[in-house]
């Protein structure tokens, strides 16, 4: 038993140091070659979608934040899904919040599926009502379903063909042509 708490400590502990990393990385680009929000980004600005290996994504099941509902992946089965890992408290995934709103609304033929990593319902609740976010997102206040997802920093996003299987990823925050073109990706495969 107490080796099984060492081993999940230390497993939280690696979880923390990865998403640290990636707030400093989200944060660092906000204040270099970025600027803020509202500076008029263009399509080169966001981070870039990388193709991987395809590679089946891990069965996601949760309650949503904001309604109280049962959430499961295995819901939106036959259609491409992109799955955002974001949190009230992490400012690269403020940054690309409307951007990912437009992208969700112009693509009903896609799944947008957020993943609200280590957040309170109240800052999940606040976050969605501040970028007028409609789709539907399952709650990680532990930080596992995004950890079993291979979690690479705040914010992360997967793309996931009709299979839901990963087939590419960006890390850190995007604009909306970073999610059509990931979007693609995922439709291509």
């Amino acid at each position: 038993m107490i080796r099984r708490r060492a081993l999940l400590a230390g497993a939280v502990m690696l979880v923390i140091a990865i998403v640290a990393a990636g707030i400093v990385l989200a944060r660092d680009g906000a204040e270099g070659s970025r600027g803020p929000p509202s500076a008029g980004m263009t399509a080169s600005q966001g981070a870039e979608p990388a193709a991987v290996e395809a590679t089946p994504a891990p069965d996601l099941a949760g309650e949503d934040p904001i309604t109280g509902k049962t959430v499961r992946l295995a819901d939106f089965s036959g259609k491409p899904v992109v799955i955002n890992i974001w949190a009230s408290w992490c400012p690269g995934c403020n940054e690309e919040a409307a951007d990912l709103r437009e992208f969700a609304a112009a693509h009903p033929e896609a799944v947008v599926l957020g993943l609200d990593f280590q957040d309170t319902r109240t800052g999940a609740q606040d976050f969605y009502r501040r970028w007028e976010w409609t789709h539907p997102s399952i709650w990680d206040s532990s930080g596992t379903k995004a950890s079993a997802l291979g979690l690479i920093g705040l914010p992360s996003t997967y793309f996931l063909d009709e299979n839901h299987r990963i087939v590419a990823q960006i890390a850190g925050a995007s604009d909306r042509a970073g999610f059509e073109r990931g979007l693609a990706l995922a439709t291509q495969s």
